[in-house]
């Protein structure tokens, strides 16, 4: 009987193990691999905002403290004005790169691609960016 209880948990152990999903790398997937999950205009702007936004405005901003840093070694007077001018804008970029993160899009875009609906601070952005691309085509 214990053998039987053994055999048992060890089949149903290979069983849960063996059954697992492979899990996705967010950090590997790229602008491209995001936009075959592109349903319709909203969600291809969605992912224009994630990576503008990742891409652009947090590691430029995060780009000057290292700078900063670096005309110390030069002028340390100077060095001490810039670093505090250039933190807080460090800390923002860091709050950024964690905000707009890949996983965070791949969660967004799955959502709405099985419940069309958006978070409220990601439809704001992108009912302005939907707006903005339409006043461009009216002006061609």
């Amino acid at each position: 009987m214990a053998k039987i209880i053994l055999i048992t948990i060890c089949f149903l152990i290979s069983l849960t193990s063996f059954a697992q999903e492979e899990k996705i790398k967010y950090r590997k997937l790229t602008y491209n691999d995001f936009t075959k999950f592109s349903i319709n205009d909203t969600s291809a702007v969605i992912i224009d905002i994630f990576f503008d936004k990742k891409d652009n405005t947090a590691i430029s901003q995060m780009s000057f403290l290292p700078i900063s840093i670096a005309v110390a070694v030069i002028s340390p007077q100077i060095a001490v004005g810039l670093t505090v001018i250039s933190f807080p804008l460090f800390v923002n970029g860091s709050h950024l790169l964690i905000k707009y993160r890949k996983k965070k899009l791949y969660m967004v875009l799955n959502d709405y691609k099985e419940t069309g609906h958006l978070p409220k601070w990601v439809r704001k952005k992108a009912n302005k960016q939907l707006e903005y691309y339409d006043m461009i085509k009216t002006e061609y």
